[in-house]
């Protein structure tokens, strides 16, 4: 097993105690409360309104464990339990982008508590800085709050996961390698609306791009560096401090933000992030931006 991987709870793949721990989920309701349990232990109880759901999290996920396994070799899991909070990370074949190996890896979330929605998305994951990468794609693509309805819905999106699944999200990060592009066009797609989040987003990325401990920009110049460092809010970019970045290095960076957020999230700044593909600074086009910046 990967060094990383160990180091972020995975388990070699072990289907039979996988399904002893699912086996301990009991979730219903009573009255307008819904009750979790491990065993006979009672882990949360949470008051909900007559729309709520209970969603059968563990018969699902052993069915989806066998569709998966049906299509994919499973390598290794990350399972949590902790209250109201159901989680399954499985983690398949490895693949290599710009010497970086990457997992084709699958998510499920459920929460008894309200927490959270629940859910689904198949993806890259990069292990050595615990990141993950949610393109656009259809099969096993979902994210409901547990409402009337959410168990139909997760049926639907999850009924078709083919081997051609990952293809579009590889293609997607493959074709940023070796290219480049403009800080004040990855401000623009970053700070598209909600100005005030997304000027947090923008600063988050400029700090990633600083510290990464995988992918930070080396030898950053003064002015780039204080250009870098200036909130968002406050920034000016202009043809004197704006500059070239790698856009396969912008793309890690700004994934990494959200390493800690729910797939949905993930999936929504993975579509936005990989805008700056319409962005790409070609080499015909080069040589007069660089003229225009420092002539």
């Amino acid at each position: 097993m990967s060094k990383y991987l160990s180091q972020y709870g995975f388990k070699t793949w072990n289907k039979e105690q996988l399904f002893t721990q699912i086996d301990l989920i009991h979730i219903f309701r009573q009255g307008d409360q819904i009750i979790t349990k491990l065993g006979e232990n009672v882990t949360n109880v949470t008051n909900v309104s007559k729309r709520y759901e209970v969603f059968d999290i563990r018969s699902f996920l052993k069915s989806k464990i066998e569709q998966i396994e049906a299509n994919f070799p499973i390598h290794y899991y990350k399972f949590r339990l902790k209250s109201g909070v159901q989680e399954l990370t499985l983690i398949s074949d490895e693949v290599m982008i710009n010497n970086t190996p990457f997992y084709k890896s699958f998510y499920i979330l459920n929460s008894s508590d309200k927490s959270r929605r629940l859910n689904m998305n198949m993806g890259l994951f990069r292990a050595d800085n615990n990141s993950y990468v949610v393109g656009t794609i259809k099969n096993l693509s979902l994210s409901r709050k547990h409402l009337k309805g959410v168990t139909q819905l997760a049926e639907e999106a999850s009924q078709s996961i083919g081997a051609e699944t990952f293809d579009e999200q590889i293609k997607a990060i493959q074709s940023l390698v070796g290219e480049r592009v403009m800080l004040s066009k990855v401000r623009e797609i970053i700070v598209d609306k909600d100005l005030q989040i997304n000027h947090r987003k923008f600063d988050a990325l400029k700090n990633s791009l600083r510290h990464s401990p995988t992918d930070r920009i080396t030898a950053l110049t003064n002015l780039q560096l204080e250009t870098l460092s200036t909130p968002s809010e406050t920034l000016q970019i202009d043809s004197k401090n704006d500059f070239l970045i790698d856009a396969y290095q912008v793309f890690n960076c700004y994934i990494q933000v959200f390493s800690r957020q729910d797939s949905y999230i993930v999936k929504k700044e993975t579509e936005k992030i990989l805008k700056i593909t319409q962005c790409f600074v070609r080499d015909e086009k080069l040589n007069s931006i660089l003229d225009e910046l420092f002539n």
